[in-house]
């Protein structure tokens, strides 16, 4: 009989995520030529903040749209030698008006991506008060001893911080199906508490973004999607590579996913563990959520938070275990010298015995012809 396969997994595994070719509408995108910094590729919705068509904009200076200083900053980040997600601010500059945007800096061998956000001129958060929700949030994961306390936690925060009407915790088994271990919602979202998915929800090639870039939003699910002009970029004559950008569009697949859940806006945040994905914390909300670049900053840096201690639980977790079966062992073989029979010392004691070292529910020795049996055992 042929094997069945999981055309849903296979699709989803096949998608070309990372050369997509499509931004969400929330910012902009421009490719800039490594050597002069002159614009080579946009996406098409720069012409709200240009006034040019996106062709028109093709090899002009990037110095000709913001301040001498901005462009010093973009020159200075490149000399630090940071590859990806450079964060800078400056200021825009259309018809003698300047705006506000944040930039993420991405340099690629041939070519520099910058994304651009507008900023959020009416912050309602200091930098102190960021800074005491942090410290807040790693005191409790910190006092937290187990794997269930620090999902919880994860979750209550994270939505308290944000205001998402709905946070859920997921981890991966081994073959990368995911398990809902911690929830806290709005009770007009469904529940998913202890509910599995299949790996095909989050297949390989996403799992493989989470570990370039901390975290996935889309504030809108109905967004109009921008292309990049020209299609092919001119330095690499392929697809630019947008595995590192926020911005990046995502399938349509998923799109209708977010429908089914009948959610508008949705972020996700990984937790690693020895550089694998272990699991995805998702924000949902009932409505269009627009998070400004100060808030997503957040998002990663307690992500960084969560998974460290997930880590130092697990790891922790096995050393304890580890050092129990060392003590069983030594145990065990002390008590076969001082039983000076193997088969016994390996069986005899109701505490100490193999059954126990290697949680067996029986065994049985076989030693110069004589058996002995401990526990459940078959009859022959």
């Amino acid at each position: 009989m042929a094997e069945k396969k999981n055309y849903d997994s296979e699709f989803c595994g096949n998608l070309p995520l990372h050369n997509i070719n499509l931004i969400q509408d929330y910012g902009y995108l421009i490719v800039l030529d490594k050597h002069t910094l002159n614009i080579v590729q946009v996406s098409e919705n720069l012409t709200e903040i240009t006034g040019l068509a996106a062709q028109d904009l093709m090899n002009l200076p990037l110095a000709g749209f913001i301040t001498d200083s901005d462009f010093r900053k973009i020159s200075d980040a490149m000399a630090k030698g940071i590859t990806d997600k450079i964060p800078l601010m400056v200021s825009w500059t259309k018809s003698g008006f300047q705006n506000a945007y944040h930039v993420l800096m991405h340099v690629k061998t041939e070519y520099i991506i910058l994304e651009l956000q507008k900023a959020d001129t009416k912050q309602e958060r200091t930098f102190t008060d960021v800074y005491q929700e942090i410290k807040h949030i790693a005191l409790a994961l910190d006092a937290a001893n187990s794997i269930q306390e620090v999902c919880e936690i994860a979750v209550h925060e994270l939505r308290k911080i944000s205001g998402f009407d709905g946070v859920l915790m997921y981890r991966f088994d081994k073959d990368w199906n995911g398990t809902v271990v911690a929830e806290e919602k709005d009770e007009r979202l469904q529940p998913y508490i202890g509910q599995s998915f299949p790996a095909s929800d989050v297949p390989k090639q996403a799992r493989a973004l989470y570990l370039k870039n901390p975290y996935r939003l889309i504030p809108n699910r109905d967004y109009v999607q921008s292309r990049l002009y020209p299609v092919i970029n001119p330095l690499s004559h392929a697809f630019i590579d947008l595995s590192a950008c926020n911005l990046r569009s995502v399938p349509a697949v998923h799109l209708e996913y977010m429908k089914n859940m009948q959610i508008m806006a949705s972020m996700s945040i990984r937790v690693i563990k020895d550089e694998q994905l272990w699991g995805l914390i998702s924000c949902h909300h009932i409505t269009p959520k627009y998070l400004d670049y100060g808030i997503c900053s957040v998002f990663e840096w307690l992500s960084g938070l969560i998974s460290s201690r997930v880590s130092s639980i697990l790891n922790k977790e096995i050393y304890d275990i580890t050092l129990s079966l060392q003590q069983k062992q030594v145990s065990l073989i002390d008590q076969v010298y001082a039983k000076d029979d193997i088969a016994e010392g390996l069986l005899g004691d109701s505490e100490i015995n193999v059954v126990n070292l290697f949680d067996a529910g029986g065994a049985a020795v076989l030693l110069n012809g004589r058996m002995e049996v401990m526990g459940n055992v078959p009859d022959r």
